[in-house]
């Protein structure tokens, strides 16, 4: 009996010196687990005890991390009691969401996932503190500000004296411009002539200026000065989970006045929003097919029959806005089709500027629409199989899907992608594809750093790996990739990115001046020159 109680202290003092890497090692943080969260709506202490037991079972990078010379179990010793500390504050000293986030920031600032971000509820002041160690690194490089919100511009190109844009029999420049994004569909409303904004201050002016307006004019007057009075706060709203829905409010309440133009937004759009430029530019005795596009969103719109699941396109409006997305991209492709056959395509340019990612199968119709069917092998994936810091998956071949459909493989002219610091995710799995095209070349500035894969917590159950609680509900939630990419030659490339193979600077004043572009100057210059 004597051995056995030896072993059961031996297996006490090992349980007393090891638990906080294992105590909750089985609870899930995939999903609003009581057991998981519970204590930590209402004590700091458990927010990072759930963040800390959450990362250790399912971050993709801790082999990376320990070279880079994180030791987390040191975090946990350093960092639990600065978090217990902030439970004895009493109310005359109240945790504020300033220092809490500079707290929270110490923790994860490490942490080199680009993807990565966490949310923590501030209990004491009801609202959410955020730590995106990315976003804050990414704040340093030289290209950050100018790459924020960035959205390229054709109008230099376009204008006749320039004469960089290809025209059709007519006289009509070969270009496409279309968005369904919040941004770009109120400025729409705002700016377009005979439609929206414009309309209601024409009309308010033809009646206020009659010498004997009817009643129902006189009405209609005060109706338009209601919904302009209304509008206004809508329309600068910046996000459109918020905007949408008390935009479409008013087009019902209003419907009334047939205002044209003034059409319900499909709430789809919050998700799936997307803005695209298509323009054939002039090479050196043929064309340049380039296309813009603001996220990976494209396969809503372009795969067959996905646009009638994803939208409603019962609804007029909403199925003029997703066939002028589906023109832009079938026109892009439409011309590289025609103009390669006929020997007239001088190269392609792709921009994914401040590009921040998307559906996976997107690829099939960007630089999977110029390789041959069968896939594109551009790297390695490695997936958390396991509770363990440790317990990954081997490393398994990643793929970029290409199209199926017969086409021409451009293989023979050059394909520039253009990048900068905000070109994150998908738009850096390009990056490595074009990269290894004996055709492609990188022009711009080195991508963000976010290369890890993303899944729905459905994939929990299979790869250890996903969400940390779910946004909105859980007092922490973490937005954490579900699995790690590798180069070709199995190199980590996170939070670095891809290096450009000819960097160039956006000339954030010429451009902001007069649309004049120094990014994609120097792609139609490699492009017809070969330097």
């Amino acid at each position: 009996m004597k051995k056995i109680y030896m072993i059961g202290a031996m297996l006490l003092t090992l349980m007393a010196t090891s638990c906080h890497q294992e105590s909750d090692s089985l609870l899930a943080y995939d999903h609003f687990d009581k057991l998981a969260f519970g204590d930590a709506t209402n004590s700091f202490a458990s927010k990072f005890k759930v963040t800390w037991n959450g990362l250790n079972q399912y971050y993709a990078l801790w082999d990376f991390e320990k070279e880079q010379g994180l030791d987390w179990d040191e975090v946990y010793s350093e960092y639990l009691p600065q978090f217990e500390e902030l439970d004895k504050r009493d109310k005359e000293n109240p945790v504020t969401d300033k220092e809490l986030t500079e707290l929270l920031t110490k923790v994860l600032a490490p942490l080199h996932d680009g993807h990565f971000c966490m949310i923590w509820k501030n209990h004491i002041t009801g609202n959410d503190v955020t730590c995106y160690p990315a976003e804050e690194r990414n704040a340093t490089r030289d290209d950050a500000e100018v790459s924020s919100g960035f959205v390229p511009s054709l109008t230099y190109y376009g204008n006749p004296q320039n004469g960089e844009i290809m025209t059709d029999q007519t006289g009509q420049p070969i270009l496409m411009e279309y968005s369904t994004c919040w941004s770009d569909l109120s400025r729409a409303f705002l700016n377009t002539e005979g439609r929206g904004m414009k309309w209601i201050d024409a009309e308010m002016n033809r009646i206020a200026t009659l010498t004997t307006p009817t009643e129902m004019e006189v009405f209609v007057l005060r109706k338009l000065k209601e919904l302009k009075s209304e509008l206004q706060p809508v329309l600068t709203t910046s996000g459109a989970k918020a905007a949408i829905p008390l935009y479409n409010n008013l087009v019902v309440k209003y419907s009334f006045l047939g205002i044209p133009g003034f059409d319900t937004i499909d709430p789809e759009f919050v998700n799936s929003g997307i803005s695209v430029k298509f323009a054939l530019l002039k090479g050196n005795s043929g064309s340049i097919a380039y296309f813009y596009f603001s996220g990976f969103n494209l396969s809503p719109y372009v795969y067959e029959g996905m646009a009638e699941n994803s939208f409603n396109m019962s609804d007029p409006a909403t199925k003029y806005h997703v066939q002028n997305i589906q023109y832009a991209w079938k026109n892009w492709f439409y011309y590289i089709q025609q103009q390669h056959k006929a020997g007239t395509l001088d190269g392609v340019i792709i921009d994914v500027r401040s590009n921040g990612g998307g559906m996976m199968m997107d690829g099939q119709f960007v630089a999977g629409a110029l390789l041959p069917a069968g896939d594109f092998q551009y790297g390695y994936t490695r997936f958390k199989r396991g509770t363990g810091r440790y317990d990954y998956s081997p490393f398994m071949p990643s793929y970029m899907k290409t199209l199926d459909a017969e086409h021409e493989i451009i293989d023979d002219k050059p394909v520039v992608l253009l990048t900068n610091c905000g070109s994150v995710s998908m738009s850096e799995m390009t990056a490595q594809v074009v990269k290894l095209m004996p055709n492609g070349t990188i022009i711009g500035k080195r991508t963000h750093g976010g290369l890890c894969g993303l899944t729905t917590n459905e994939e929990n159950t299979l790869n250890y790996a996903g969400y940390i609680g779910v946004e909105g509900q859980t007092p922490v939630f973490g937005y954490v990739p579900s699995y790690a990419s590798f180069t070709m030659d199995k190199q980590q490339l996170e939070s670095y990115g891809i290096t450009p193979d000819i960097e160039v600077a956006l000339d954030a004043k010429q451009f902001t001046t007069t649309y004049r572009d120094t990014q994609l100057e120097r792609a139609l210059q490699f492009v017809r020159t070969g330097k």
